[in-house]
């Protein structure tokens, strides 16, 4: 007797996959950023607490270098992370986007002006403009955000200013405008469609080298004070005490690489889901 055949799957679907694995590396450093503050409270430990003490009943992380607690300061060091970074981000995207459509247009000699002018802010190492902003005596948080995002601008205009002069994007534009749409439909509508998808996976890599610029920064006290629980200046503060308290080097730093892998994979898994509805 045969067996029954099975029943047929559907034809050409591949089975969905949630992004289970990108939304836990990403909802643990952001909870830990937004909600850590509310669940640590407002007095950090024991003063007279010893320093780089392994994790006991008191210190469920240890201490770090300061004799602080390590657990608090990670539930208090996430906020200034992620605020410092998405700011840095939307400063390059507000005026990226911009001037890479403004030397996508038809008019040469501001395409070359726009872009040269960008050429000579990328020759600049970042270190190095951001180490002249504090030596001019401009140390504030607020500084290094807008510096570390003035310096993405360059990146984020010349990748506008390339997908918009896509030969299939430039032929659809020249389409538009002899059916006699203005600018605002063009660029509003339809290069903000084509723009959304590059531009979400460029933020979600140059998110970690922003991080990494203002981690740099931090390091070399041009931003944050050496005393603030940021995680990066953890990483930093306590890099000698690697091998005596580890937890204060490798819990700031999962968190982290967490919140930089878990962006990635969440924006990949989109982007894979946006080709497979066209």
């Amino acid at each position: 007797m045969t067996p029954p055949a099975e029943a047929p799957t559907t034809s050409g679907a591949a089975p969905r996959r949630r992004p289970r694995a990108a939304l836990l590396l990403l909802a643990v450093p952001v909870l830990a950023a937004l909600l850590g503050p509310l669940a640590a409270g407002d007095a950090s430990s024991d003063r007279d607490a010893l320093p780089s003490r392994p994790p006991d009943a008191e210190h469920p992380l240890g201490t770090d270098v300061l004799g602080r607690d390590v657990l608090w300061l990670v539930l208090h060091g996430g906020s200034s992370v992620l605020a410092a970074a998405l700011g840095a981000l939307l400063v390059g995207v507000a005026a990226g986007v911009p001037l890479g459509l403004l030397a996508a247009g038809p008019r040469r000699l501001l395409d070359e002006t726009v872009m040269r002018g960008l050429d000579l802010l990328l020759a600049f190492p970042g270190l190095l403009v951001l180490m002249t902003l504090a030596a001019t005596g401009h140390r504030a948080w607020y500084w290094l955000v807008a510096v570390a995002g003035v310096l993405q601008v360059p990146a984020v205009a010349r990748l506008v200013r390339g997908a918009a002069l896509a030969p299939g994007t430039r032929t659809v534009v020249e389409a538009l405008r002899m059916q006699g749409h203005g600018w605002t439909y063009i660029h509003l509508r339809h290069l903000a469609r084509e723009l959304a998808a590059p531009l979400a996976t460029d933020a979600a890599g140059r998110f970690s080298v922003v991080l990494y610029l203002l981690a740099s920064a931090n390091f070399l006290g041009l931003g944050l004070p050496a005393s603030s629980p940021d995680w990066a200046v953890l990483i930093e503060r306590n890099s000698d005490a690697l091998f005596t308290q580890p937890a204060a080097v490798l819990v700031p730093a999962g968190l982290l690489t967490a919140l930089c892998v878990g962006g990635n994979l969440l924006v990949d898994h989109g982007l894979a889901r946006r080709r497979r509805r066209r």
